[in-house]
């Protein structure tokens, strides 16, 4: 429990929600390996990153763990909830955030290295819908799309005060709002909407519209310190020569494969 004076203080409050969370200083060895990086991912976002059986599994870890190989270092994944993630690398808890849509802000604060890989974002609606596409997010007007609170769409989508922005936790839940005609579409990654609608038994039910939003490349962040910028380097080289040897489209065809 926190004193009365850490309750006052929003730094300290926020430092003591990440020690719970276990993202305290990582010892340095005095000898032998280098401590392990630490590299915070979102802890539910199925297929990329997620959490079963105990384990932090999914394409993206599979990425970085091989990029970790590669490099000759071990990296330690910590999944936690987006939020928790995002002020985990502002406050230099962590070594590296994964993976991110660039904005401006993020482009400024932290080095954003990469592809890690592509996303292409998609509109998802009921099978009875007679929304047949969605060519521009003109076409929204009036609507409401279901997202996940605290994620970056596209600029012009995020910033369209006529479209109803309805948030949810994750897009599984987005999807069962959709599902109870709370909402008219719901945006987000194909694969992650692709796995929702097969967890949720809905592939008969709901479909995904021809037109992508966009299609956006994700990043790694590091904090914007000495540090921060040896380890970006380093990945970066990594994340490069995987990109173009065929590594990481390898990767992303066997992680994905069973998705409908």
């Amino acid at each position: 429990m926190t004193g009365a004076a850490d309750r006052a203080n929003p730094k300290a409050r926020r430092r003591f929600l990440l020690a719970a969370a276990g993202l305290v200083a990582a010892p340095r060895l005095a000898f032998g390996a280098p401590a392990p990086w630490r590299v915070v991912g979102m802890q539910e976002f199925p297929p990329y990153n997620y959490r079963r059986l105990g384990r932090f599994i999914g394409a993206d870890v599979d990425i970085l763990n091989a990029a970790a190989r590669r490099m000759g270092i071990t990296m330690q994944m910590i999944p936690l909830p987006w939020p928790r993630a995002l002020l985990a690398l502002d406050m230099a808890e962590a070594d590296a955030l994964f993976q991110l849509t660039a904005t401006p802000k993020r482009i400024r604060d932290w080095h954003m290295i990469g592809p890690l890989r592509m996303t292409r974002l998609v509109f998802c609606v009921r099978g009875n819908s007679d929304i047949a596409d969605v060519p521009n997010v003109d076409a929204l007007r009036g609507r409401s799309v279901g997202v996940v609170r605290g994620f970056t769409y596209t600029r012009a989508f995020d910033s369209a005060a006529f479209v109803h922005h309805e948030g949810s936790f994750d897009d599984a839940t987005s999807l069962r709002k959709l599902l109870l005609e709370r909402v008219d579409l719901v945006l987000g990654g194909e694969a992650n909407l692709r796995w929702a609608i097969r967890q949720l038994g809905a592939e008969d039910r709901l479909r995904i519209l021809p037109t992508a939003l966009a299609v956006q490349p994700r990043f790694v962040g590091f904090s914007r310190d000495p540090e921060g910028m040896r380890k970006a380097q380093l990945l970066q080289r990594t994340l490069t020569a995987m990109t173009n040897e065929g590594q990481i489209s390898a990767i992303l065809r066997q992680s994905l494969a069973d998705l409908p």
